[in-house]
């Protein structure tokens, strides 16, 4: 049934009221849509807006707190990398002439002008590494000896030669100073210096035994050259025992090869022979195997120093059987005394035997000794048989 309406069909458009209404709904639309991207687009109370129209490379600036260094900020990938690479390098100029600053101002602490040493050593650069051999030419002493041991921490040649020209300085703190930076560095350079020190009659004793010293903190097989070739060419008996000293603080594994030909050799004197197994008490590794060899040799005083060595080092030992047996075959009441204290730097050992042993003991020094070694044995082990008893009736 078709519709009673004139129009229906005939192809007229709607009547005016209706699109009077459907304007109206369009412009309720349109209206909201402004509002809602006037709402999303405003800045929040408080805060600043950003303008990004024409800039595609818009990017928020680093906050620099002050006093603090420079923060470098990528921008790769964008327009601006060259410049903010050329920033970065300014940046980076700013903090190094900053600590040139501290550097040179002497109203501040000398622990504050340390740090700006170190940072500056650090850095590296030829203006760093200039401005700290302006402060040698003309700062304090305290300050040119802070420089001074501060550069042991750079590894360039130039560093090597600054230090190498204070060897020659009339400061004896500042030699020093420069002993010790050459030490950390470990150059071949810095060993070579230090071993032109150490034969250099000229200079006073103890500059020549901080040298020895370095030497024996440099872990590089040229100064472990260095030192042996000085232990058998150098003639007086202090320096001497100095590099002995500081050959026995080394690694066993490296030095043994040499103590073993110097203590065999004939022509060493008898009381350098006692210093190079005393200083075997302070060796890195386990050096108890080659101490107790030592513990039968005919002089009584290198014996003693075998003794007292196993007794000191820090290798725990599990010669305890042989030490024993030592003890009891030993005649010299001095070195039986050692071999007590030695006992108890092992492992294990008869407690029975070492009992009977101090009871036969007829000199006091060498029965004190063995009684504190039962005395420890019993305050470790209360358990242990005999030994409470032995103490309780004697």
């Amino acid at each position: 049934m078709r519709p009673n309406n004139p129009e229906a069909g005939s192809g007229k458009g709607p009547r005016p009221a209706v699109i009077i209404t459907t304007l109206a709904a369009a412009g309720l639309v349109v209206l909201a849509v402004v509002l809602l991207f006037r709402h999303t687009s405003s800045p929040r109370p408080g805060t600043t807006p950003v303008s990004t129209v024409g800039d595609t490379t818009a990017q928020s600036a680093p906050t620099v707190v002050p006093g603090s260094a420079p923060v470098a900020v990528s921008t790769a990938g964008t327009n601006t990398e060259k410049v903010a690479s050329t920033g970065a390098v300014a940046q980076v100029q700013t903090s190094v002439n900053d600590l040139i600053k501290i550097l040179n101002d002497p109203s501040l602490p000398l622990e504050e002008r340390k740090k700006a040493i170190k940072a500056l050593v650090q850095d590296g650069s030829p203006e760093a590494i200039g401005a700290l051999k302006n402060a040698l030419a003309s700062g304090t002493d305290e300050l040119r000896v802070a420089i001074a041991e501060g550069l042991g921490a750079c590894a360039s040649l130039d560093c090597t030669l600054v230090l190498q020209g204070l060897l020659n300085d009339a400061n004896a703190a500042l030699v020093k100073a420069a002993v010790q930076g050459l030490a950390l560095q470990g150059s071949p350079q810095a060993i070579a210096a230090l071993t032109q020190l150490l034969y250099d009659s000229q200079r006073s004793a103890d500059i020549r035994e901080v040298a020895i010293q370095a030497l024996g903190t440099i872990h590089q097989p040229g100064a472990l050259d260095a030192l042996t070739q000085a232990a058998l060419n150098l003639n007086d008996e202090g320096f001497v025992t100095e590099i002995l000293t500081a050959l026995g603080s080394r690694d066993f594994s490296e030095t043994q090869g040499f103590f073993q030909n110097y203590l065999r050799s004939p022509t060493v004197p008898s009381d350098l022979r006692v210093a190079a197994v005393e200083a075997l008490a302070q060796a890195q590794g386990d050096p108890t195997a080659f101490l107790l060899t030592l513990v039968s040799d005919p002089n009584a005083d290198v014996r003693n120093a075998a003794a007292w060595a196993l007794s000191a080092t820090e290798a725990t030992g599990t010669a305890g059987a042989q030490l024993l047996g030592l003890l009891q075959a030993e005649s010299d009441p001095g070195v039986r005394a050692r071999l007590y204290q030695a006992l108890g730097n092992q492992e294990s050992y008869d407690t029975a035997s070492v009992l009977s042993a101090v009871q036969q003991e007829k000199d006091p020094a060498a029965q004190v000794a063995g009684l504190d070694l039962l005395a420890k044995t019993l305050a470790e082990n209360p358990s242990t048989p005999g030994l409470e008893s032995f103490f309780d009736q004697t």
